[in-house]
């Protein structure tokens, strides 16, 4: 019993830390120098999409790529017997790992929204919903140019989807805890966009910030930001 929880609070620790990893934030400090903070500008979060606003689509690019690896990594190391415990360690790792992204130890506990390291995460739980998930994502993106329109509808299918699965017997069903309370936090973390979206404010895909360069740039991230 006691191994058993140790191995629970191991891979839950790994998982945590490997998602706290903050890519957007270190992207900036290396294209603008030490003193630039990417959480002043745009929607003041650490996700590629405010990479891109802020710093351009090849910065974003590679943010996407590691903030979406931060999901499949620690969520892959949870599938070894020593962490799977009748499969419950992946679940649990990608929650953990999505968690550290939106709540990074390393600065102050401000990240991101958890979409890439997420999906990352159900890629390696279910494949077909990640599929299912990310194309819905990637259409409603394309319909109407809000990315945080695109995640919260993306999201919606995927907490459908778990329950549709789960009753065809076509998702390991500690699986499906993953797919039920994920989204849900994706969602609650979009709170400040949809209030933007609610009333007409939100930016869509494409408009870009101005970003201070290093030796302009405030150290300081506004605490009545959201």
């Amino acid at each position: 019993m006691l191994g058993t929880l140790a191995s629970f609070l191991l891979i839950v620790l790994i998982a945590y830390l490997w998602g706290s990893i903050p890519s957007g934030y270190w992207m900036g400090k290396l294209l603008r120098g030490k003193n630039f903070d990417i959480r002043v500008y745009g929607s003041h979060k650490t996700g590629a999409t405010n990479v891109r606003r802020t710093l351009g689509n090849v910065p974003a690019a590679i943010v996407l790529i590691v903030d979406i690896s931060k999901g499949i990594g620690p969520t892959l190391l949870a599938t070894l017997p020593f962490f799977y415990h009748g499969g419950w360690g992946p679940p649990l790792a990608g929650l953990a790992a999505l968690l550290g992204h939106c709540f990074p130890v390393f600065i102050n506990f401000r990240g991101g929204r958890g979409v890439l390291t997420g999906v990352g995460a159900l890629f390696v739980l279910s494949p077909l919903v990640a599929l299912i998930g990310t194309s819905t994502t990637v259409g409603a993106i394309i319909i109407w140019r809000y990315v945080s329109l695109g995640s919260i509808l993306g999201s919606v299918i995927v907490f459908l989807c778990g329950l549709i699965f789960l009753a065809l017997g076509w998702i390991n069903p500690p699986y499906v805890t993953y797919t039920l309370i994920a989204p849900l936090l994706v969602i609650l973390f979009h709170r400040d966009n949809i209030s933007r979206l609610l009333a007409g404010t939100e930016r869509k895909l494409g408009q870009k910030v101005e970003a201070a360069t290093s030796t302009t740039a405030s150290e300081e991230v506004p605490t009545n930001v959201s």
